[in-house]
């Protein structure tokens, strides 16, 4: 996984407003509207020097009860490279990513209390003693979702794909072209979700200024889209590449390791 967080013009987060759910009157675990864009928090992240999982799993854990004593609960999602970019002569340094995804009112006063509060400090202590996390935020948008799916599936792969909108193309343009590519697909290929990722702060290294997350419950589903790239998906492909220059894809796994309400 290459530098999975970057740079954006804010300018770019107009672009991806959601666009179709599968279930559109249907909300993601905790409330949270599948319409409404979202704050994803993002931590880059590597282990100390003879620190564990299992230590960071403990860490999560108290995180996760000190979150539910604040009331401020966000959904948790751990990744790992799967199927990367990387090769022997240039691979990352991150071990793993976190997400925490909820919307802003909640992460701005869940971060006042974590800085402000004695066992928020002391929590933030323990976290810098076990690893070392480039903390990131970015905008998640979703363009479409199978949301009931998506509210049960706790193990899935996401393929990443960064992207930068080519010169002479507009927002407006893209944002219709993101609109068809939805209604066209209105069971998915395989997946249960499609979002966008827009960097807002602490993003100056990115391959591209968005990038696409397609979501599968597992990687049958995955194969079923290739499989569907292969045999003329392709086509939809080179035709979006029209509108956007990207890096291409890769795959992370995912863990939800925490919903809110549960």
């Amino acid at each position: 996984m290459k530098r999975l967080i970057a740079g954006t013009l804010i300018s770019a987060i107009t672009i991806f407003s959601a666009v179709a759910t599968a279930e559109t009157t249907t909300m993601f675990t905790g409330g949270m509207d599948p319409q409404a864009p979202q704050n994803a928090q993002t931590a880059l992240c590597t282990l100390n020097q003879g620190k564990t999982m299992a230590q960071y799993e403990r860490l999560s854990n108290k995180y996760i009860a000190w979150s539910k004593k604040q009331g401020v609960e966000t959904t948790v999602v751990r990744s790992m490279p799967f199927i990367t970019h990387g090769n022997p002569d240039n691979r990352s340094k991150t071990e793993f990513v976190e997400h925490l995804v909820s919307d802003h009112e909640t992460s701005g006063r869940s971060w006042d209390l974590w800085l402000s509060t004695p066992e928020g400090q002391k929590l933030n202590s323990e976290w810098q003693s076990i690893a070392q996390c480039d903390v990131k935020m970015a905008t998640l948008n979703t363009q479409w979702a199978d949301v009931d799916a998506l509210n049960k599936d706790d193990t899935r792969f996401a393929m990443w794909n960064w992207c930068t909108r080519k010169d002479g193309v507009s927002v407006d343009s893209l944002r219709s072209k993101h609109a068809s590519i939805a209604a066209s697909y209105p069971e998915g290929v395989g997946n249960i979700g499609w979002f966008t990722y827009i960097p807002v702060l602490g993003g100056a290294n990115a391959p591209g200024t968005f990038a696409n997350i397609i979501v599968f419950p597992d990687m049958a589903g995955l194969m079923e889209h290739k499989q569907w790239m292969a045999e003329g998906g392709w086509k939809a492909r080179h035709d979006y590449y029209n509108y956007v220059d990207c890096q291409g894809d890769y795959v992370n796994a995912e863990e939800v390791v925490h919903r809110p309400g549960e």
